[in-house]
């Protein structure tokens, strides 16, 4: 004769509650009476009351509730056998399960549903001395089941790690096109030095240089750095320099790539053909050498006969003439300032440009520059201060190029500074990376730069002044020739700005 259960069933909205009566009135493994209650409803269960052979809690709709209700009947009753239920294999079960002695976890399909009663009776001989023979069958295939569970979630994450692998090798298939489809040359190197990828271009260039095809970094970059165009023996900037080969220059930049915690990741070298920009640019610089000098002729003749005729050589001149004789004079002048400021530039630029260096004062070369521009400034209504410091060395410099370019910084001060603001020339000493330099600041309250110019305000033909309405006069070469100018003596310039609160310029000459 068949054994009587009563199975406690607890969970909101159970969608598969036919079914289930279904299965347990069907069961041959004993009579089941089932009860299925809410969450809410176990509360109302008491010890006196609690009669189940086993409990089945359905933690998917709601797993706190769940738990609530499962601490309410163990500890009612501690032996009580309780099973849980998830509709799905994906369910993450929580710690809690585990403390409560909750099992097994029955996944509620049309298999899952179909072992219930099986679940039902095993839970409810788990503590019977003799488990009779259909427990024990139960328990069989409930084993069973958590095998079947667990193949079928290896399979499911085995499905996963072959997706993956296929998309990694989908992304490096597209990786290795886009760095074998690049103009430029790019080899990357380990945190140890040795190649791991390298591209066309770039095993074209190592073949040029005679290098073996897998050098180690160090090797490639003392070689890059030696083959450099100009070396003078000074610390290179890896950012970028530039090495022949053959008839070809390349632009070789070299960056550190870290990890966030900082920890060294490798090396990449980036080379670029730029024989066509040079080229290019020396075109230009021979073209505007070219104009410079054929304009230099005629603007030589108009100046020399506009002051034979305003000194009356070649008759009277009236008042109104004398007018138009000076301003064709000033413009004159103006036009041979731009053409000597391009010649200047293009010597720079070709290391020709003859110095003088003798040792001399900073602080009397912008004494008189001060000096100098004192009308002009005075003209316009801007006060102009000069501080020195008497202790700062002499250094060696050419003192027909320096005045040159603090006069540059005066007159730019000039154009951007409005009446009732300041100029103020500074000459002191100061130490930049442990080394001693004799500086010359000049800081102006006038208009600024704006961030996105600053760092183009010493290119060629760059103004800050760029909107529609440009006020100030000039081809932008002033910055440039002082940056030429600072550079000849070894020095630095720095420029720091803020609009609408003004602008420093600084000259740095080294002291030894």
């Amino acid at each position: 004769m068949a054994d009587d259960y009563k199975i406690l069933i607890v969970g909101n909205g159970q969608i598969h509650r036919k079914k289930m009566e279904a299965v347990f009135a069907q069961s041959k493994g004993g009579r089941f009476e089932v009860e299925f209650r809410s969450y809410a409803r176990t509360a109302s269960i008491t010890t006196n009351r609690l009669d189940y052979s086993a409990a089945m809690i359905d933690f998917e709709p709601d797993p706190q509730l769940a738990l609530t209700a499962a601490w309410r009947l163990r500890s009612i009753a501690p032996d009580l056998g309780i099973a849980v239920l998830a509709s799905s294999s994906r369910f993450l079960a929580p710690v809690e399960m585990i403390e409560l002695g909750l099992g097994p976890l029955v996944i509620i399909d049309d298999d899952g549903i179909s072992s219930l009663p099986l679940v039902a009776l095993a839970l409810a001989d788990a503590g019977s001395e003799k488990p009779s023979e259909m427990t024990a069958q139960s328990n069989l295939r409930l084993r069973h089941q958590e095998l079947r569970d667990i193949t079928d979630s290896l399979a499911r994450q085995s499905i996963h790690l072959i997706h993956l692998k296929n998309e990694l090798a989908s992304q490096k298939n597209k990786m290795e096109t886009v760095i074998n489809s690049m103009t430029d040359g790019m080899a990357f190197f380990d945190a140890d030095g040795s190649l791991e990828v390298i591209n066309p271009v770039a095993e074209k260039i190592l073949f040029a240089l005679n290098m073996k095809a897998d050098p180690i970094f160090t090797e490639l970059t003392t070689y890059l750095k030696e083959k450099t165009i100009n070396n003078d023996d000074r610390n290179i900037d890896t950012s970028g320099f530039e090495i022949g080969i053959g008839d070809k220059t390349v632009r070789i930049r070299i960056t550190s790539l870290a990890q966030p915690e900082s920890s060294m990741e490798g090396s990449l070298i980036i080379m670029t053909d730029v024989t066509h920009d040079r080229e290019y640019e020396k075109l230009k610089d021979d073209f505007t050498n070219m104009i410079s000098h054929e304009l230099r002729t005629p603007l030589t003749a108009i100046r020399a006969a506009v002051d034979n005729l305003d000194r009356g050589n070649l008759g009277d001149v009236t008042e109104l003439q004398r007018k138009f004789f000076s301003i064709i004079a000033r413009n004159v002048d103006r036009q041979q300032e731009l053409i000597n400021n391009m010649l200047d530039l293009a010597k720079f630029e070709s290391n020709i440009m003859e110095t003088t260096k003798e040792n001399s004062s900073l602080a009397t070369v912008a004494t008189m520059c001060v000096e100098q521009f004192s009308y002009a400034f005075l003209d316009k209504q801007v006060k102009l201060d000069l501080e020195i410091n008497p202790n700062t060395p002499h250094v060696e410099i050419d003192q027909s190029l320096i005045t040159q370019a603090i006069n540059n910084l005066l007159s730019n001060a000039l154009k951007f500074t409005a009446a009732g603001d300041t100029v103020t020339v500074t000459v002191t000493e100061k130490e930049l990376d442990g080394e001693p330099f004799t500086c010359v600041t000049v800081m102006d309250t006038g208009e600024g730069i704006a961030r996105d110019k600053i760092d183009y305000v010493f290119d060629k033909y760059t103004q800050a002044d760029r909107g529609p309405r440009r006020r100030s006069a000039g081809a932008g070469l002033g910055l440039a020739i002082c940056k030429e100018i600072v550079k000849t003596h070894s020095g630095h310039i720095t420029v720091k700005s803020e609009v609408g609160r003004g602008s420093e310029f600084t000259i740095l000459i080294p002291v030894n």
